[in-house]
């Protein structure tokens, strides 16, 4: 699920109603564990996100030295005093103001002449850039995940028949079976691609939802939905969690 332009943008249109049944379908709010915030560990949290922080750090700084002494520094700091009274909410919003704070600090510390002339006023929760960048770890993330399913339970190769037909979304079931049989050490026939394609996809949109979960504090379904549209991700969800 790599959602196209047009299916973000019409995401952040739609109400709150449909996700009265989203978490329903998937009961991922019944396996959840605790909220972010409330993690004994702050700095574990974390690095489990670091590649979307660098990126981001990287593209407004243009420097990798200062997002890794950035990045140092938020963890250092997360070690010793843990969230603290900031860490509630949005943990994408939280990431954002952390590093814009660590990279404050670092610039700081560097020799007037040799500093970079950075606008921190630019870097804002919502800035579109950090959007696209946490969206695609969350993907990222829920690939891999799908990918340890499918190792689990070779008979249902969910991760393989999805990342195949999403990545040739307009070859036929015969031919995305000769695709897979000849790129992967997995046998298909176009019988179980299409039998397994709906699974998949609904497989995919509950990861989904349960990464997007694990970053909020506020786990109501209505929460949960207005974080799913304003990552571009409530159409691809709604419509592929309802899948059979």
């Amino acid at each position: 699920m790599n959602p196209s332009p047009h299916e973000s943008a019409s995401a952040e249109s739609r109400g709150g109603d449909a996700s009265e049944s989203l978490a329903s379908k998937s009961g991922v709010l019944k396996t959840l564990s605790r909220p972010w915030t409330q993690s004994q560990s702050a700095a574990a949290v974390i690095v489990r996100y670091l590649s979307p922080m660098r990126q981001q750090l990287i593209q407004w700084t243009g420097s990798e030295a200062i997002a890794d002494d950035s990045l140092k520094m938020l963890i250092g700091h997360l070690v010793a005093q843990g969230f603290g009274q900031h860490g509630r909410g949005r943990m994408r919003d939280f990431l954002i103001r952390g590093i814009r704070s660590a990279a404050k600090a670092k610039i700081g510390e560097m020799a007037e002449n040799n500093r970079p002339a950075i606008d921190f006023s630019t870097w804002k929760v919502d800035s579109p850039d950090w959007i696209a960048n946490w969206r695609g770890e969350l993907l990222a993330r829920v690939w891999r995940e799908l990918e340890r399913d499918e190792h689990q339970e070779l008979s249902r190769p969910l991760f393989t028949i999805l990342k195949t037909t999403t990545a040739h979304p307009r070859e036929t079931a015969e031919i995305l079976a000769v695709r897979i049989n000849t790129e992967s050490d997995i046998a298909v026939d176009p019988a179980t691609i299409q039998t397994l394609i709906a699974p998949a996809r609904k497989r995919f949109a509950e990861l989904v939802l349960q990464e997007v979960t694990q970053t909020l504090d506020d786990r109501t379904e209505a929460a949960i939905m207005a974080e799913l549209n304003a990552i571009g991700l409530a159409d691809p969800v709604e419509k592929w969690l309802g899948a059979k």
